[in-house]
């Protein structure tokens, strides 16, 4: 009678366990479907209450909220990944990308020397670790990475911003040549860097960033936005006053 009532407990957990599991995985599959991005979290955290070892949802839900500019809660979740996954390179990086997008450079270059310790081969954390040694005001060393990253990944768009980065370093190291150089590059790369051509913020930037403060993303958006339109301004200033036709002389 025991081992009947045993048995029978035995079999009531397991395919308990393994309908947990598959609700799981069914939330997490419609995270993935879904387009819109309240949607996605609210699926990957319903996989999560039912499945808080589901190293996947926290991971996708961490990427989530780091676009979303939330890096507290990428943080959190990112390191719920490296307790389920203590290898994951990619965990460490997007761990010091979110901390040093709160200010925490320290802490952030922890996570991101960790990250290229577990595979030395990874490209955009050599990026990363080079800006947040720029912010630091480690120039040489930002420069030392953004190099590797480029000798690792050089055809690849992304890496764009590994020349951009060490562009600036030179700049604040007063090599113009070598900025310049690496300013075109990063252009041809990623058209997205064409800012730094014709307005040179990294100058002062250097100056109030410290171990406790950073640049967000919303500001250096919003310091991108004032740019652009001040090139357009100009544009259309020079083509309103531009030279008379030789026949209106």
């Amino acid at each position: 009678m025991k081992r009947t009532l045993i048995g029978v407990i035995i079999y009531v957990l397991v395919t308990a366990c393994a309908g947990w599991g598959q609700d799981a995985m069914g939330f997490f599959d419609l995270g993935l479907q879904s387009t819109i991005t309240t949607r996605k979290i609210h699926y990957f955290t319903k996989a999560l209450e039912l499945n808080p070892r589901f190293s996947a949802a926290y991971e996708k839900r961490g990427m989530l909220y780091f676009y979303q500019e939330e890096y507290a809660k990428t943080v959190a979740d990112f390191l719920r990944v490296i307790e389920l996954k203590t290898y994951d390179s990619e965990a460490y990086r997007m761990l010091g990308l979110g901390y040093m997008r709160q200010g925490y450079l320290d802490t952030a270059l922890i996570y991101l020397t960790s990250a290229i310790e577990l595979d030395p081969q990874l490209a955009r954390a050599y990026t990363n670790r080079s800006e947040a040694y720029f912010s630091k005001g480690l120039f040489e060393e930002a420069i030392q990475d953004a190099t590797r990253a480029i000798d690792l990944a050089d055809a690849d768009p992304s890496i764009g911003r590994a020349y951009a980065i060490r562009s600036k370093s030179h700049r604040q190291l007063g090599h113009d040549n070598l900025a310049e150089a690496d300013f075109e590059k990063a252009y041809r790369l990623d058209p997205e860097n064409f800012v730094y051509r014709y307005f040179t913020i990294t100058n002062h930037l250097a100056s109030f960033v410290t171990d406790s403060s950073y640049i967000d993303a919303k500001h250096v958006s919003r310091v991108g936005l004032v740019v652009v339109i001040g090139l357009l301004f100009v544009l259309i200033f020079k083509l309103a006053l531009r030279a008379p036709d030789k026949d209106q002389q």
